[in-house]
């Protein structure tokens, strides 16, 4: 049996007065002690990147990119791993380009190694590189060579939701929009992706040359 004795002109002290067998024990507190117990709590440092710092962790060559990941990013790579699915159990995801009068396609990129894969105007297969000579950077990761594509048109990002990974396409506020299946996106709203999707760098697919399919197999 316990009991608590409130003493002092202001009830600055506090005695517990505790029952052990035939003898009591009398434990004496005050209410400083017992406050400065209750702050000695251990504050962590944050070691997230504030807007600014996350931002400039995100340049190219000087460039400010468009497309800050989620928290949720990951690659299908490190995401087979982490649940450790085996390879005969994993899903393959590709981006195929195709371009009207050209037969056969033009690229296929396989989505694996990154979380995300942005889809933006450059030349040829170099992928992000830099032009010393005063050419156009690439931003891109998928090139369209196209005038009426952005530099950082679209992108396809990678996200673990739960135990699953999910494939999603963002709009980065392009010059000329995008579309899904004959159908423009808003701009810069993540759209799940199903394989077979077909991606114009145009809001209207008429006005565009080329055609992306998304493909998971």
């Amino acid at each position: 049996m316990e009991y608590t004795v409130i003493y002092g002109s202001n009830g600055a002290k506090r005695m517990s007065i505790k029952r052990e067998g035939s003898r009591y024990r009398y434990d004496h507190e005050t209410k400083r002690s017992r406050y400065e117990g209750a702050q000695k709590k251990v504050i962590l440092p944050i070691f997230e990147p504030s807007g600014l710092l996350e931002l400039e962790s995100h340049q190219k060559k000087g460039i400010q990119l468009k497309h800050v990941e989620p928290k949720d990013a990951i690659s299908p790579h490190d995401f087979y791993k982490k649940l450790k699915v085996p390879k005969w159990d994993q899903i393959r995801y590709e981006l195929v380009v195709y371009r009207k009068g050209v037969k056969g396609e033009v690229s296929k990129t396989k989505l694996h190694d990154k979380s995300c894969y942005i889809i933006g105007r450059g030349l040829g297969q170099s992928l992000r590189r830099f032009e010393s000579d005063g050419e156009e950077i690439i931003l891109a990761d998928i090139p369209i060579q196209e005038e009426s594509c952005s530099k950082e048109h679209c992108a396809v990002q990678f996200r673990q939701v739960g135990e699953s990974l999910i494939p999603y396409l963002i709009d980065l506020d392009s010059s000329n929009g995008t579309c899904l299946n004959d159908s423009a996106v808003p701009s810069a709203r993540y759209i799940e992706l199903k394989s077979s999707d077909i991606i114009h760098v145009s809001e209207d697919p008429n006005d565009s040359d080329y055609e992306l399919i998304f493909l998971a197999v």
